[in-house]
């Protein structure tokens, strides 16, 4: 391991995946679980994430060494500390060549953000059709259990609409921002503030390597977020269809994000 991103989700990360890949470093983000790793992984991270957060769930809480087994030869962990914990950090923490790097936003601005994309997805998944489908294909009923497990560990357990779900939610997340600030070892820790910016400028110096002359990866936006996830479940959705052994339906109706324009009221 040699570098550690312990942000939250929707601050940066997915550019910055992929400046990490243009450095040369082989990073390991949802991005992999989902198109990389599928099933076996994203079982993985749901049980990580229910160990950290419900101490009766009776699943052992991961060690670093669990992470090592888990991502295998990758060198770069993004985003996956957050919702599993800093005690899984712990052999990292102790190791003097892994440094730490940790994106951050205006709490407001993140609660917003994660709304429009993790909360705005497991809405969906309560809803006709993908409610019914999910239970015809293993690996989406997988995924949507994720994406519901995730929201809740920083919602508590609210959904997008409740009174109390923006109050958890940014307080979840302040406390987050503040105990990886105070537990990672700051002469091999970068905190960025998106608002101040997130570039080559940034991170490079900090990584010891020399500034690309390409251009730093625009950001995820909410609208590429759910592209991703379209271009992920449409095949999947697809053979559930066929599992389901009904088109209820059609194909084409579950286009973009294979309903997605529909299931936001558009």
């Amino acid at each position: 391991m040699r570098l550690i991103v312990a942000s939250c989700s929707r601050t940066g990360t997915l550019g910055l995946h992929e400046a990490l890949e243009m450095l040369g470093y082989t990073p390991y983000h949802m991005i992999d679980l989902m198109l990389k790793g599928r099933k076996p992984h994203i079982k993985a991270f749901t049980e990580g994430i229910l160990a950290h957060n419900n101490r009766f769930s009776g699943i052992k809480r991961y060690e670093t060494p669990d992470l090592d087994r888990w991502i295998g030869s990758f060198d770069c962990l993004m985003e996956i500390p957050s919702y599993i914990g800093l005690r899984a950090l712990a052999g990292y923490i102790e190791d003097p060549y892994v440094k730490f790097i940790v994106t951050e936003r205006s709490p407001d601005k993140w609660v917003k953000s994660f709304n429009k994309t993790i909360g705005e997805a497991i809405m969906a998944g309560h809803k006709f059709p993908l409610n019914i489908l999910r239970r015809f294909h293993s690996e989406v009923g997988q995924f949507f259990n994720l994406a519901e497990v995730m929201y809740w560990a920083y919602s508590d357990g609210t959904n997008p609409g409740h009174p109390n779900n923006e109050a958890a939610l940014r307080k979840n997340y302040v406390e987050y921002i503040r105990e990886v600030k105070e537990t990672l070892p700051k002469d091999r820790l970068l905190v960025v503030r998106l608002e101040d910016g997130l570039g080559w400028e940034e991170i490079c110096p900090f990584l010891d390597v020399p500034i690309p002359e390409e251009k730093y990866p625009r950001g995820n936006e909410p609208d590429k977020f759910h592209k991703i996830i379209e271009d992920y479940l449409e095949p999947k959705l697809k053979a559930a269809m066929i599992n389901l052994g009904t088109f209820v339906v059609t194909v084409a109706g579950i286009g973009g994000y294979l309903g997605w324009r529909y299931y936001r009221g558009h």
